[in-house]
């Protein structure tokens, strides 16, 4: 079950908001709770003592959208071990650390995002520590100098706009192998990495169907990216990228045979549709098998700007034969840069 409460702050008082979340959360039982304040304005004090204790910390509560608020203290938010899900958008605090011990007091998180504004600035950055925590969104962040991330679980990364210069991003995530090409483009546009052999889950569809259909919206009028490891001989993970299922299915097909022919009837993938800015490939071996297919993405133009193919962690006689097969590839065309790290 969940709700959308909609209000203004002179309309009945904040006791009438309160009645109304109390019932929700104790009686409804409503899983999923969204508040939003419908004001515009950032000037107005929403005094987080009106709110009693534990307010959403029911344990039915599982999801907490908040909208054009003003925290004075994380009082509001203490003890919410029971949300897996927490938006804060359009919130205001006088310094970062009404943040950071907000995200403290909610340490199951798995979807967290975030369009918060701080009053003042402080050497603090915001800490988001869990290794719960599956998706992450961030926009605006006025007035806060660096972000710290550590987690284990984190399988995307959405980076809208933010103010903290690449420096000031600190990301401990394992999964996640692009976690700064939000300032690659040079202009700072919306930018999504993502960990795509990461398991499905709850959270995942919520960001599917809700947080990523946000970013399109912006993507209509900006450039965005995309930044994803997948294993293009890993069936799973280029069905995921793909986002179709016309690729074959048949018993007894050999995968990767049938994925990277030209004359496929099912139509191969990826195609001379598909196009990536940058690919970098950490296991290229040289066989025949990988030279046929990054052959392919050269001649379709798969990758537009640049290939990158890692050598150094190969042994001394290795390395050299796969740079033989690097300098064949130079030769299929001009245009595209390609170079070994």
């Amino acid at each position: 079950m969940s709700c959308i409460i909609i209000h203004v702050s002179y309309q009945g008082g904040n006791e009438m908001l309160n009645t109304w979340i109390r019932s929700l959360t104790c009686l409804k039982l409503v899983k999923v709770l969204t508040l939003r304040c419908h004001s515009g304005t950032y000037d107005r004090k929403f005094e987080t003592s009106n709110f009693p204790l534990n307010s959403f910390s029911h344990p039915s509560l599982m999801s907490l959208s908040l909208h054009s608020y003003s925290l004075e203290s994380s009082h509001l938010l203490r003890n919410c071990s029971n949300l897996r899900t927490l938006k804060l958008l359009s919130i205001v605090a006088p310094e970062i650390g009404v943040f950071n011990r907000v995200l403290a007091s909610c340490p199951c998180l798995e979807v967290l995002v975030l369009h918060i504004i701080c009053v003042s600035k402080s050497m603090v950055p915001l800490k988001i520590e869990n290794n719960k925590l599956k998706l992450l969104q961030v926009s605006s962040m006025e007035l806060i100098d660096g972000i710290s991330v550590s987690t284990t679980s984190l399988d995307i990364l959405t980076i809208i706009d933010i103010c903290c210069g690449r420096d000031g991003l600190s990301l401990q995530s394992p999964q996640l192998q692009f976690n700064r090409n939000f300032w690659v483009a040079g202009a700072y546009v919306p930018h999504i990495s993502y960990n795509i052999s990461g398991e499905k889950s709850i959270g995942n569809e919520e960001f599917v169907n809700n947080i990523y259909g946000e970013l399109l919206r912006l993507i209509a009028i900006l450039w965005a990216g995309l930044s994803v490891s997948v294993d293009l001989m890993n069936r799973t993970e280029v069905e995921r990228l793909r986002q179709d299922n016309n690729g074959p299915t048949e018993e007894n097909e050999s995968w990767q045979k049938k994925l990277w022919e030209e004359n496929n009837n099912k139509d191969p993938f990826p195609n001379a549709k598909f196009h990536v800015d940058t690919l970098w490939m950490y296991n290229f071996s040289g066989s025949e098998e990988e030279f046929a297919l990054v052959s392919c993405f050269i001649r379709q133009g798969t990758v537009v700007e640049k290939l990158m193919i890692k050598t150094s962690s190969f042994p001394a006689r290795k390395k050299l034969k796969i740079e033989a097969t690097v300098a064949k590839l130079h030769a299929l065309q001009t245009k595209l840069t390609i170079e070994c790290f």
